[in-house]
């Protein structure tokens, strides 16, 4: 059994590296070519951002059909192989025929679908383990997170030292084939290592036992404070309006040089963010998620004003604190909602439609922060990101104040 945990472990380690590869290109490189390399038509762009982000709004039909059709062991391997091939293919399609921003749409959808059809299976291994204990469930949010980290930090060692010539485009074609090379080798790795992984008989005797036993009012309640936590994050992801004109606006503001020590700052950032990873996973044994949710949203709202007045120095400091508290967010949501999908049936379509808060955050909020900086400065979109936080913190703590009324209505009813 111990054995068995091991390499499901390594092959979330496995997968997640492959997709952080190809995450570091799309939030903090593509965004850099494209609209200081070639100059793209801004509105275009988010035009064809608004298009191809309602991609992400298919795991939670992904899920569902994956709990109800995908019952052989065979059926879930081939899934995720395909699914692996195809997203390291889509990235070969954007080093091609990057300089055309439909294809680059294209490569946006097929490379969205396929890391979603890669997370469902993921989710519903990921949703049957840890039915086996709580300490399980946050080492796999760890390494998945841990992954991710690595993998950033990786391409931006390879940008630093493969791009010499920042405004070249040779050298940025050089750039995304040798990162798309270096995908490989983990690619044929966890095709090879998938096969020893059990995605389905693992939970054969246990798969939706855990069933609330709550009456209909406790049901109603927890569907409110879900709904609530949804809404509320999805707020708090309203920092994605920054995301794409980023690494432009860094280029501009403190000039390649500081585009350079950004980018190799990238472990500091990580080490921040795995220090954010087990500083929330300490805290979600021992405290109430909610709490620390609104405790760390209202932080994060503070530090991401504070950068829109920094100078370049104290941008990185802060930034730095931006990937501790960020990190330790994601955990802590990523906690809560996993218990509650684990209660009844369909656990990973529940699972799947309660992460869509990114993916409705980014439809909404990319597409609006790459057209606005036609008129906008990035400090002014930072500035609006703070004040959605701060509803997002209010929304929180709404929940706490029901939490507290419906223990006392509880407590009046047995007395």
């Amino acid at each position: 059994m111990v054995f068995s945990r091991i390499r499901i472990y390594f092959g979330f380690f496995l997968i997640y590296s492959i997709i952080g590869i190809f995450d570091a290109f799309l939030v903090i490189y593509i965004p850099l070519f494209y609209l200081n390399i070639l100059n793209v038509n801004r509105s275009e762009l988010a035009f064809i951002q608004a298009l191809t982000y309602t991609t992400l709004f298919a795991s939670p039909l992904l899920g569902f059909l994956y709990d109800k059709y995908v019952n052989k062991e065979i059926q879930g391997k081939i899934l995720l192989n395909a699914s692996s091939i195809i997203l390291c293919g889509s990235f070969l399609i954007f080093i091609l025929l990057k300089e055309f921003l439909i294809m680059y749409g294209v490569f946006v959808v097929i490379y969205f679908f396929s890391k979603t059809l890669i997370k469902t299976g993921m989710s519903s291994l990921f949703l049957t383990v840890v039915k086996e204990s709580k300490s399980t469930k946050l080492t796999i949010i760890l390494l998945v997170n841990t992954a991710t980290i690595v993998s950033y930090f990786g391409i931006s060692l390879l940008f630093n030292f493969n791009l010499l010539n920042i405004t070249s485009q040779n050298y940025w074609n050089i750039f995304f084939t040798i990162g798309w090379i270096s995908s490989l080798p983990i690619i044929i790795v966890f095709l090879i290592f998938n096969n020893k992984i059990d995605l389905l008989n693992l939970g054969k005797n246990n798969k939706n036992t855990i069933i609330s036993n709550s009456k209909f009012d406790t049901r109603n309640y927890e569907t409110l404070i879900i709904i609530i936590m949804y809404f509320s994050y999805v707020l708090a992801a309203s920092d994605l309006i920054i995301s794409f004109p980023l690494s432009s606006w860094i280029y501009e503001k403190f000039n390649e040089t500081g585009f350079r020590i950004y980018s190799s700052m990238y472990i500091i950032f990580n080490l921040c963010s795995i220090l954010g990873l087990y500083f929330s996973n300490l805290l979600c044994k021992k405290f109430n998620e909610k709490k620390i949710m609104f405790v760390l949203i209202n932080l994060y709202m503070v530090v991401l004003f504070l950068i829109t007045i920094s100078n370049f120095p104290i941008f990185i400091i802060l930034n730095s604190c931006l990937s501790f508290i960020g990190y330790a967010i994601t955990v802590a949501y990523s906690s809560f909602i996993t218990d509650f999908s684990n209660k009844g049936k369909y656990n990973n379509f529940k699972y799947q439609f309660l992460q869509t808060y990114h993916s409705l955050a980014a439809i909404i909020f990319v597409p609006i922060g790459t057209l606005s900086t036609n008129f906008l400065r990035v400090e002014t979109l930072m500035s609006i990101s703070c004040i959605l936080n701060g509803i997002s913190g209010l929304f929180i703590l709404s929940t706490n104040l029901l939490e507290k009324n419906f223990s006392s209505k509880k407590y009046f009813e047995r007395v």
